[in-house]
C-alpha cells in the first residue's frame, strides 16, 4: 500500500507544480517503480506487513462461503498462487493537467496449484449443481488483460489526496481448468472442467461493466481510507517502507512445496 501511495503521491505533486517534470517523464518514472515493485514481489514487502507474493502461498485454508448462487464448504492445502509478477505494463500514461492516470497490464499466465477436498453447491442458467470433490487442481487465466483508469484529486490547503474514480476492466484469453475429483474421474470430470472453464470466461469476458463497478465500489473506499490520515509529504518519504538508504536486492526464498 505504501508503494501504491507514493506513486499517487508522484503524479498529485506533478499536478500541483511541486514536481517540474513533464507527463511523459511521470509516466517513465511511474512504469520504473512498477518495474521495482514486480521484482520485489518474490520477497514482499516487510515494511508493509505483506509476505510474499510471487508465489503467494497459504499451507492450509478452510473455505466456507454462501451466497444466493454458490454454497462452499471445506479446505485447501498447500495453495500456490503463481505469476502475479509475470506481466508486462502496455500503457502508462499520467495526466498531469486533467488529475488521469490511463494504464494498461498485461498477464501471460495466472494460475493456482492446490490440493482440496470441497462440497459445493452451483446455482446457474435456473438448474442447480451439487459437486463433492477432492484432489490435485490445476486452475489458469492466460492472456489477461487489466485496463482502466483513475483520477485523483489534491487538497491544496490540507495536503490530502484522494481518489476520486478507479475504472479497473478485465479481459480474458483462455481459462484452463485441470482439477481431479470433481464428480469421479474420466469423462464425467473432464466434461466438468470444460463447464468450468468456459463458464468462468464467460462469467468474465461477458460481465465487464459489472466487474468494473464491483471492484470500484469495493476498492476506492480502502485507498481512500488509507489516505485520509497522510500528508502528500509523508507519502514521499515514507514511499519506499525503508530508512533512506539504498535499496537491497531481493533474493527469493527457497520453496517447499
Amino acid at each position: 500500500m505504501k508503494r501504491f501511495v507514493a506513486l499517487l503521491a508522484l503524479v498529485a505533486f506533478a499536478n500541483a507544480g511541486t514536481v517540474p517534470i513533464e507527463s511523459q517523464s511521470i509516466s517513465s518514472t511511474v512504469v520504473d517503480v512498477i518495474e521495482g515493485m514486480k521484482e520485489q514481489m518474490p520477497c514482499g514487502f516487510p515494511a508493509a506487513g505483506i509476505p510474499p507474493i510471487a508465489p503467494l502461498r497459504i499451507n492450509h485454508k478452510d473455505i466456507d462461503i454462501n451466497t444466493d448462487g454458490l454454497k462452499m464448504k471445506g479446505s485447501i492445502d498447500h495453495f500456490r498462487l503463481n505469476g502475479l509478477n509475470d506481466f508486462d505494463i502496455t500503457e502508462m500514461k499520467v495526466n498531469a493537467i486533467t488529475s488521469k492516470v490511463t494504464y494498461k497490464f498485461s498477464f501471460r499466465d495466472v494460475n493456482v496449484d492446490t490440493t482440496y477436498n470441497l462440497e459445493m453447491m452451483l446455482k446457474k442458467f435456473g438448474f442447480t449443481i451439487n459437486m463433492v470433490g477432492a484432489g490435485h487442481a490445476k486452475f489458469a487465466l492466460k492472456d489477461m488483460v487489466i485496463w482502466g483508469t483513475m483520477r485523483y484529486s489534491l487538497g491544496m490547503l490540507s495536503g490530502k489526496l484522494k481518489l476520486k474514480s478507479l475504472e479497473v476492466r478485465t479481459h480474458l484469453g483462455e481459462v484452463d481448468s485441470e482439477i481431479e475429483g470433481m464428480l469421479g474421474d474420466g469423462g464425467i470430470n473432464e466434461k466438468m472442467n470444460e463447464y468450468l472453464a468456459e463458464a468462468v470466461e464467460m462469467a468474465i469476458n461477458e460481465n465487464e461493466d459489472l466487474i468494473a463497478d464491483t471492484i470500484e465500489s469495493v476498492a476506492l473506499p480502502v485507498v481512500n481510507h488509507a489516505l485520509e490520515d497522510v500528508s502528500i509529504t509523508d507519502m514521499i518519504n515514507g514511499g519506499d517502507g525503508g530508512d533512506g538508504g539504498e535499496k537491497e536486492v531481493c533474493i527469493p526464498p527457497e520453496l517447499e512445496w
